[in-house]
């Protein structure tokens, strides 16, 4: 049968020549170029809204100055990233229409999906379109809109000392509707979808799924949440796809690849995937904390429905998040709660995080927070931005993974937090590598043996727990 296939960088990456990039050299190149990078979607998301507008009104929502001498190179460039958004806006409008219609036949839910995807890609991958613009013009990698230290800690003043209602989930989860599935390389694939139980946020919760060709009713769960930044299946190439979806469900892994609030297909217009996160910070971080947290547990107790023990996990911003659960989902429905979480270069203090890690220097997120007086008050949103000092589960059910040299989230505000909940130091995973390199090694294929681990303890927890 025809199905999907995974692009070829993959198997590079994953090959020595991928081991080659596993050295400081290469996570110093890879961090230095998020600005470059976040600056061209910036661009992007502003053509979004200022389809048909002149290059000067372009530029006001583009965040730059006037500069009159780019006028005609801007209105080509508007011109050619319009046709690509009109093109990708017609092939999501076909997906829809296909693969939630069950009258519809394997062919055409693979030629939608196909082109779906491809029409994304090209709608995102716009360097080609606007790097002229970064490149010559002052255009910055994120549109800040940092809120006043009184006002946020005013409004959050009672959720501040009580926190839990916060990343509280709901007693009864939402209904989750799910699509007609398509083929993948020894692997069934279809979508999830849900209105969000936060009120931070206002659309779907959506994620992916991946299942053995022959799936059975009783298969262990990874729920599993990507980095900041990511646009997951709006690109051709999705590491962790690669290297979690369609590398673990052919050995009998159901692995569900959700979208964190404001990524991938959750977008908001004239926002590039993840600059929300950032863009009104802090007050915005710990709004997707909180709406992924609370949309975690919906994924899991939809897992659990399924009759299958969960695990938890995410990468970066995802190991975050997964941190989150695990320190938050105590007093949750048991439902809703995985049975182990896999955090992977992870934080447990992100008010350190922001102001000693990498990333904030280098996309001006240093210089907005301290222009708004946040600096030396970031502490005090802490009992929010930061997982609990306690663990919602047993700590031997914990299972960390860091990179020693890792510069964008430093080890000791982890190892710290890691400590605090007293996980077992055979739990923990360290590789020698940095931040990125924890992803090059995890596309190797390093990680799997940590998701095993992780995946016995939830399977074996599940099934005394049902007996």
């Amino acid at each position: 049968m025809d199905h999907l296939a995974t692009p070829r960088v993959h198997r590079l990456l994953a090959s020595p020549v991928g081991r080659a990039l596993d050295a400081d050299w290469f996570d110093r190149l890879k961090t230095r170029s998020l600005r470059r990078e976040f600056a061209v979607q910036r661009a992007r998301a502003a053509a979004d809204v200022a389809v048909g507008a002149s290059p000067r009104a372009y530029l006001q929502a583009v965040g730059a100055p006037p500069a009159p001498h780019l006028s005609d190179r801007i209105e080509a460039a508007l011109a050619r990233y319009a046709s690509r958004r009109e093109a990708a806006f017609d092939a999501n409008e076909r997906w829809e229409d296909v693969l939630w219609d069950p009258a519809s036949s394997v062919e055409e839910r693979l030629d939608a999906e196909r082109e779906r995807r491809r029409a994304e890609h090209r709608r995102r991958d716009v360097a080609d379109v606007f790097g002229f613009l970064v490149d010559d013009h002052l255009v910055p990698p994120v549109d800040y809109s940092i809120p006043d230290p009184e006002t946020v800690l005013s409004k959050y003043h009672t959720d501040l000392v009580t926190p839990d209602p916060v990343y509280r989930v709901p007693e009864r989860s939402p209904r989750v509707e799910r699509s007609d599935w398509v083929p993948g390389p020894d692997t069934v694939e279809y979508w999830l979808r849900f209105p969000s139980p936060s009120p931070y946020v206002s659309d779907d919760a959506t994620a992916r799924v991946y299942e053995p060709v022959d799936a059975g009713d009783d298969l262990p769960t990874l729920v599993f949440y990507g980095g900041m930044g990511m646009v997951n299946d709006c690109a051709a190439y999705w590491p962790e796809e690669a290297y979690l979806g369609r590398a673990l469900a052919p050995e009998g892994v159901r692995v569900v690849l959700p979208d964190a609030p404001w990524h991938g297909r959750r977008e908001r217009e004239g926002r590039y995937s993840g600059e929300p996160y950032l863009a009104r910070a802090p007050e915005s971080t710990l709004q997707l904390y909180a709406a992924a947290v609370v949309e975690a547990g919906t994924f899991v107790d939809w897992a659990h429905t399924e009759g299958s023990g969960v695990g938890l996990g995410g990468i970066s911003l995802g190991g975050i998040v997964a941190m989150h659960v695990a320190g938050r989902c105590g007093s949750w429905p048991e439902s809703a709660r995985p049975e182990s979480v896999v955090p992977v270069a992870a934080t447990g203090d992100v008010d350190a995080v922001l102001v000693e890690g990498d990333l904030s220097p280098l996309v001006d997120l240093d210089d907005a927070l301290r222009a708004a007086g946040w600096y030396a008050r970031l502490h005090e949103l802490g009992p929010l931005l930061n997982p609990p000092d306690s663990c919602g589960l047993a700590p031997e059910r914990v299972f960390p993974v860091f990179g020693r040299r890792d510069t964008v989230v430093p080890p000791h505000t982890f190892t710290a937090t890691l400590d605090a909940w007293g996980v077992p130091e055979e739990n923990r995973t360290t590789w020698e590598t940095g931040h990125f390199g924890a992803l090059l090694r995890s596309i190797r294929g390093d990680l799997e043996p940590v998701v095993d681990a992780a995946l016995s303890v939830a399977e074996s927890t599940r099934t005394r727990v049902a007996t």
